[in-house]
C-alpha cells in the first residue's frame, strides 16, 4: 500500500471551498488507490458568511450497475465553533478490479467520477484530473531527462485515458496552460444546487491504459541459444491518476470565481460559460 498523498492548498479567495480526493493506480504490480483531502485555511472561517459549504468527490468504479460512492469530502459547518466537518477519506479506483482480476490493458474499465453539493448553499465546482507515471522506485517522471538517466520510456500521459460522455455539461479549460499532458481542469456548466449531484452526468465514463505497454518486451539469449528470457520494458512501472474537485458558492460568482481561480467566465441565468 502507498501512503496517503497530502495536497496543501492556501487558498486565494474568501469565498472559495477546495477538497481533494488524490490516487494511484499501480501498473505491473496493480496495488491500491488511496485518496486524501486538503488541509484548508482557517482565514477563511472570519470572513465567510454563516453558511455552510461543502463538495464531496463521488466514484462510480468496476462494474457499471455499482453505485456511486464518496471518494473525499469537506463541509463546513457555521456556529458558535465555526469548523470543518464529514470528513471523508476514501480510496479512488479502490472497486476498479473485483478480487483475484488481473488489470488488462486495452480493456476500458467502468470509472465515473462526478462530485456532489453537500452544503447548504449552491455553488459552482470544477475537477482536475491528473495523470503521470512512476519509475520501479516511486520517481515522477514525464520526459526524459539526460542528468538523472530516468526516463519515462515514451510512457506518456496521453496512454492515460479516459472518455468524457457528457462533454455538453464539463468544460475543458484549455487556456493559461491549465491543460497540459499531466493535468486537465474541467468546469460543470450548471449552478450545482445544494443536496444535488452530478452522478447523472459524470465527468469521465471509463478508464483505459493503451495496450502498447504490453508490446515492449526485451529478450536476452544465453546458454548458447538454449535459453531465452524474455522481460516487459515496463516492468515496476506504474501510472498514476488524481482526481480534485474544488467549489465556490454562487454569490457573486464571476468575480468569485476570478478571484479564486484566476479564470474570466461569463454566468448567464446560471449557466457557465469560459471566457
Amino acid at each position: 500500500m502507498k501512503k496517503l498523498k497530502k495536497w496543501i492548498t492556501s487558498p486565494a479567495a474568501t469565498i472559495a471551498l477546495f477538497a481533494v480526493a488524490a490516487g494511484l493506480l499501480l501498473f505491473t504490480t496493480i496495488g491500491s488507490v488511496r485518496a486524501a483531502l486538503t488541509i484548508f485555511s482557517d482565514t477563511y472561517k472570519g470572513r465567510m458568511e454563516l453558511q455552510d459549504i461543502g463538495v464531496t468527490l463521488l466514484e462510480k468504479s468496476g462494474k457499471p450497475d455499482s453505485e456511486a460512492r464518496p471518494v473525499a469530502s469537506r463541509d463546513y459547518k457555521s456556529g458558535s465553533q465555526d469548523e470543518w466537518e464529514g470528513n471523508v477519506e476514501g480510496v479512488l479506483l479502490e472497486n476498479l478490479l473485483a478480487e483475484g482480476e488481473v488489470f488488462v490493458p486495452g480493456k476500458a474499465y467502468t470509472e465515473e467520477i462526478s462530485c456532489a453539493n453537500t452544503g447548504t448553499i449552491d455553488e459552482y465546482v470544477r475537477i482536475t484530473i491528473y495523470k503521470y507515471w512512476t519509475d520501479p522506485e516511486g520517481n515522477k517522471v514525464l520526459t526524459k531527462d539526460k542528468e538523472s538517466g530516468l526516463t519515462t520510456q515514451e510512457l506518456t500521459p496521453e496512454l492515460i485515458r479516459f472518455t468524457f460522455p457528457n462533454e455538453d455539461c464539463w468544460i475543458l479549460d484549455r487556456e493559461n496552460s491549465a491543460e497540459t499532458e499531466e493535468r486537465q481542469i474541467y468546469y460543470y456548466n450548471k449552478l450545482l444546487k445544494a443536496g444535488t449531484d452530478t452522478k447523472d452526468t459524470p465527468l469521465t465514463g471509463t478508464l483505459t491504459i493503451d495496450e502498447s505497454v504490453t508490446r515492449s518486451v526485451s529478450k536476452v539469449i544465453s546458454d548458447g541459444g538454449k535459453t531465452i528470457t524474455t522481460s516487459y520494458d515496463y516492468d515496476g512501472w506504474k501510472f498514476c491518476v488524481e482526481a480534485t474537485v474544488d467549489a465556490v458558492q454562487d454569490h457573486n460568482a464571476e468575480d468569485a470565481i476570478r478571484s479564486a481561480w484566476g479564470r474570466n467566465v461569463t454566468v448567464s441565468d446560471g449557466t457557465l460559460s469560459l471566457n
